[in-house]
């Protein structure tokens, strides 16, 4: 039987959206397809710090919340990279908006021009969707730790709400565990995103967060970010400092500047 006109050009539009079709549609806005640079970026990161020496004092930038600030995160990292004196940079948490695998991969495009090593905890925006997958295959485990100029820096994920109030998020068995005192390091400065005193971290886990953080008495400070602005302040009987940055859409970041067992806190505009 010969074939219709309507049907050969039927044929001859489906073999095109074949052939084309690699180059004419994306991917799934979920799909996770990180490249080798953009994977495991955390340990990376510790692998680079640890190839580096540090003087007497250790200097560090803190920015977070970068989602939808794409200028000036970028901002951010041109100031950064002007000051030879910062050692690392610390992210706490939300880089993505919407847990998407596209906003992770635009906010580490612009954290990746960094001169020095950085370190991203996770945000309760980062967990949104199949942002989880996202963030681990991007960064690692969401608690982690290292051990640079002996003070132990402590990551821990705080975004209970996103875990349903579980009972486990926060880990405080891991986090004891990371706080005993060891010959490696003297001094302790645990990061995390959402803190004790908002919805989003479970109440019911408040008072043993706060007991397992003074339990060694050395705890130097926290750092936190979520709620956008900057505050030093003293939860809980005072024995404990927080220290909420800056996000980045407010033009500034906070430098922490570490002699010792001393610290001083400065705020830097762009």
């Amino acid at each position: 039987m010969k074939m219709t006109h309507h049907k050969f050009m039927f044929l001859i539009f489906i073999s095109f959206l074949t052939v084309g079709c690699e180059n004419t549609f994306d991917y799934s806005p979920y799909a996770i397809d990180f490249n080798e640079d953009n994977r495991i970026v955390n340990q990376k990161n510790i692998e680079k710090l640890m190839a580096t020496e540090c003087d007497d004092t250790l200097t560090i930038a803190f920015t977070g919340d970068t989602h939808n600030f794409f200028d000036e995160t970028e901002q951010f990292v041109e100031t950064v990279n002007q000051n030879p004196a910062i050692d690392f940079v610390i992210h706490v948490g939300d880089i993505a908006d919407f847990g998407l695998p596209k906003q992770f991969l635009w906010g580490n495009s612009i954290l990746s021009k960094l001169a020095v090593p950085y370190f991203v905890v996770i945000g309760n925006h980062d967990l949104i969707g199949n942002g989880s997958e996202a963030y681990q295959e991007m960064f690692g485990a969401f608690d982690y730790s290292f051990i640079y100029n002996e003070i132990k820096f402590v990551f821990i994920n705080t975004n209970s709400l996103d875990f349903e109030y579980c009972g486990t998020v926060p880990d405080i068995r891991w986090l004891e565990g990371q706080l005993i005192p060891t010959e490696y390091f003297t001094k302790a400065i645990i990061i995390f995103h959402t803190p004790p005193s908002d919805i989003g971290f479970d109440a019911s886990l408040t008072e043993d967060f706060h007991h397992t953080l003074g339990l060694y008495h050395n705890v130097l400070f926290v750092v936190h970010g979520h709620l956008h602005h900057h505050e030093i302040y003293y939860p809980f009987e005072g024995n404990v400092t927080y220290v909420n940055v800056y996000g980045v859409e407010h033009n500034k970041f906070n430098v922490i500047q570490i002699s010792e067992s001393t610290y001083e806190i400065e705020t830097i505009g762009f």
